[in-house]
């Protein structure tokens, strides 16, 4: 059994081919610029979809915990109190109110993808499993893996690197290509912006490239954070330690809606959007400093 948020299909940007992208939630990670903030807690959670709201009250009625209250005419959610007994959501007349995450067993996920093979086989597709972190439920993450490889569907997982040596390298014979997350060069920084240390991160995509893994580095880039030479000058140099290719992935603020949804203030605020010759000019300072196989993600 694992949490799923959400399974979406025919991506392009996952990985080779048409996809289908299984999100499980659960990340260790806290990084500020997250596109997925609903994916953090590893438990479903409730969200509240603010413009649909109408602060009606029906569901402080039926909330035994506190979590809803009407305050001046306007609906305030104690997203900390809840336990997900699900009555708000059944109550809510606009459908505002909502859970990010449900419980599902292997077989229901392969029946979904499963769905799209024909689309994989045309295209060189198959199946991302990504998240949040999704070594974060290893368990279902191996035996999803698993049981895809046995099926003959190529399989990519979407990973911070943040997670136990044994479990890289028992889940590698199962995946066809990791799509692996640089996001800051230097202990302290990486630790200041995600909360926890690159060691054991360094430590893992060396495993996978020393293992001839088809490994696909993926950088995000947000200016005012983790935007330096040094930084561009590390992604280079990376680039030509054994990975296939590196894709560079400029800020975008669509993870910032989501976390006012789940009552979060963990996002960035007035970081400009990048402009795409922005994103050309480090891809060719990436290659100035000896970068190969640098691309746009």
């Amino acid at each position: 059994m694992g949490v799923v948020f959400d399974i979406q299909k025919f991506c392009v940007n996952d990985g080779p081919g048409i996809r289908s992208v299984v999100f499980l939630k659960g990340c260790p990670l806290k990084c500020l610029w997250c596109h997925n903030p609903e994916s953090n807690s590893i438990k479903p959670q409730l969200y509240c979809e603010w413009s649909k709201c109408i602060s009606c009250g029906k569901c402080v009625s039926v909330c035994e915990n506190n979590v809803h209250e009407i305050k001046k005419g306007k609906h305030i959610v104690h997203f900390e109190k809840c336990t997900m007994c699900g009555k708000c959501i059944e109550v809510c007349t606009n459908e505002a109110m909502g859970c990010y995450g449900y419980n599902a067993q292997i077989e229901e996920v392969i029946k979904e993808v499963e769905k799209d093979k024909n689309y994989y086989a045309e295209s060189g597709g198959g199946v991302t499993i990504s998240g949040g972190e999704p070594m974060a439920q290893f368990k279902f993450t191996y035996e999803l893996a698993k049981e895809l490889f046995r099926r003959k569907i190529n399989v990519c997982i979407e990973t911070s690197g943040f997670s136990n040596k044994d479990y890289f390298e028992k889940i590698a014979q199962y995946v066809d290509c990791f799509l692996f997350d640089y996001k800051a060069t230097g202990e302290e920084k990486h630790i200041y912006l995600t909360g926890v240390s690159n060691k054991e991160i360094l430590n893992n995509l060396l495993l996978l490239t020393k293992m001839k893994k088809k490994v696909i580095l993926r950088c995000p880039i947000i200016p005012g954070q983790n935007l330096s030479e040094d930084h561009l000058k590390a992604i280079a140099d990376l680039s030509n330690k054994g990975v296939h290719s590196v894709e560079i992935i400029p800020y975008h603020n669509m993870g910032v809606a989501k976390a006012k949804k789940i009552g979060s203030g963990m996002y960035l605020s007035n970081v400009k959007i990048p402009r795409a010759d922005d994103v050309e000019n480090w891809i060719e300072k990436i290659k100035k400093y000896g970068g190969i196989n640098i691309k746009k993600s």
